[in-house]
């Protein structure tokens, strides 16, 4: 009966995974609290001021965007957190989650602007049309998802790993 010293500790894929479905989870739902206000207010416009309607079209939009936040979450999960969940050794990630947590969110940003076409000189000479766009819910989840999968991540490896 031998036991390993906490310097070779490590876990295997399924564990991996587990733990990365957990943080993607949480950072779905910490997404999604993020984005509220921005859907609140979608809904107070939509309504057109009769707070009568406002708690239906709340739940209506509500719903719509739980349903397109969870496939934006599952498909940036599977796309891009669960290969590296997969390959990247936890201790890894422990040590550097300073610099991988800011590096998420940057390329969030990065990878949204660039599909919505927003890293092109116009947008730097017009600044109000970045803005217009940046000030939305899906940017929003997107930054928060990629900052919370990583840092939830780095929290659960480092318990399961131990003191370093």
């Amino acid at each position: 009966m031998t036991s390993d010293s906490p310097a070779r500790k490590t876990f295997g894929w399924a564990t991996r995974l587990k733990c990365g479905l957990l943080a993607a989870a949480i950072a779905w739902f910490v997404g999604w609290l993020v984005s509220f206000p921005f859907e609140l207010d979608l809904a107070w416009r939509y309504v057109d001021g009769n707070a009568r309607l406002l708690p239906e079209a709340l739940v209506k939009g509500l719903a719509v965007w739980g349903g397109f936040s969870l496939f934006m979450g599952a498909a940036g999960f599977t796309l891009l957190v669960l290969p590296a969940v997969l390959v990247i050794p936890p201790r890894w990630i422990v040590r550097r989650r300073a610099v991988l947590i800011p590096a998420a969110g940057l390329a969030a940003i990065l990878s949204v602007n660039r599909r919505m076409g927003l890293l092109n000189m116009y947008y730097f000479r017009h600044p109000h049309a970045l803005r217009a766009f940046f000030f939305s819910a899906p940017n929003f989840f997107v930054i928060t998802f990629a900052l919370m999968v990583v840092w939830v991540y780095a929290v659960l490896a480092q318990r399961r790993l131990g003191p370093p």
